[in-house]
């Protein structure tokens, strides 16, 4: 498996090649008009947990996909979609053992819609979705009342963006303002905001991810994670237990685990080089949580 990076994602056919990176930092689109599709096939690929100011709108096109959005998980079917808020951590793999397993995503700069900041778009109809903390995810299937509306404008915004039809920023633009108008109806009822200590606990984590994101390799402890958010080790086992519900040394694991099963898969290292660079220290141990979370080892999964 690998962490799908957004900034590399091109056209529907580009393949992945993925640099071990997973926050979203880059700009999607360009600065005259902030938008970008893509297609993320997960079968063997993950798109680690991320955040980025940018609204995210996206169905599933193959398989199922699972998505975490900090404690809640939500296993998405074909066609169902997804909407996640500006700045809500997120992370999305493959729920099954389908064959295939992708989706389609929109990801939009709330600008788009609100354009400048004293203006009437940002202030009536952009700012109560993206401020309303209450409202970090929505997911909406067959049964929901609007779901096939949806639906047809986000395939519509896919298409017309991944193909760059004529008008395409003029077609964008306009199947985005019912789908905002749509979704500013049903953020009426989604109010119940999380507590401000909440607010800040996830601040802190995504400080915490950054680290261990880019120091996975390395040895790190409670203290390394503690310093790179300024808080205390108490704190750091607080902010993962209240918002991701594991601990940060189950984080870590994981995440060193699936990097080494992409480089399984993708690169001629031996298991045990492949075992030393995703931070494992200890071979019968990385033997031992590598087949407990595949259910073969390192070398039969190579095979």
């Amino acid at each position: 498996m690998s962490v799908v990076d957004y900034s590399v994602l091109n056209k529907v056919d580009h393949s992945l090649n993925p640099p071990f990176k997973s926050d979203e930092t880059g700009l999607h689109g360009n600065a005259e008009f902030p938008i970008a599709v893509y297609h993320a096939d997960v079968t063997d690929n993950f798109v680690s947990c991320h955040w980025h100011e940018e609204l995210e709108f996206g169905f599933v096109v193959e398989g199922s996909v699972l998505i975490e959005c900090g404690k809640n998980k939500y296993t998405l079917n074909k066609d169902d979609i997804y909407f996640i808020n500006s700045n809500t951590l997120h992370a999305m793999f493959k729920a099954d053992l389908q064959p295939k397993s992708a989706f389609r995503s929109v990801v939009v700069h709330g600008s788009v819609i609100g354009g400048k900041e004293n203006s009437v778009f940002n202030r009536k109809y952009l700012l109560p979705i993206t401020d309303n903390n209450g409202l970090r995810e929505l997911v909406f299937t067959a049964k929901d009342s609007s779901y096939s509306k949806i639906y047809g404008l986000l395939t519509n915004i896919w298409n017309a963006e991944n193909i760059k039809v004529p008008y395409h920023e003029l077609i964008v633009r306009n199947e985005l303002s019912e789908l905002f108008r749509i979704l500013l109806q049903l953020s009426e009822n989604n109010r119940t905001a999380p507590s401000s200590s909440s607010i800040v606990q996830e601040t802190r984590l995504r400080d915490i991810m950054l680290f261990i994101h880019d120091h996975y390799a390395e040895k790190i402890t409670l203290e390394d994670m503690a310093s790179a958010a300024f808080i205390s080790k108490s704190e750091v086992l607080r902010c993962f237990k209240n918002i991701t519900g594991q601990s940060p040394f189950e984080y870590l694991k994981n995440y060193r685990l699936r990097n080494a099963a992409y480089m399984i898969q993708n690169t001629s290292d031996s298991i045990n080089t492949i075992c030393g660079l995703c931070g494992f220290d200890d071979h019968s141990y990385f033997s031992k949580v590598f087949k407990a979370a595949y259910g073969c080892s390192p070398r039969d999964y190579k095979k």
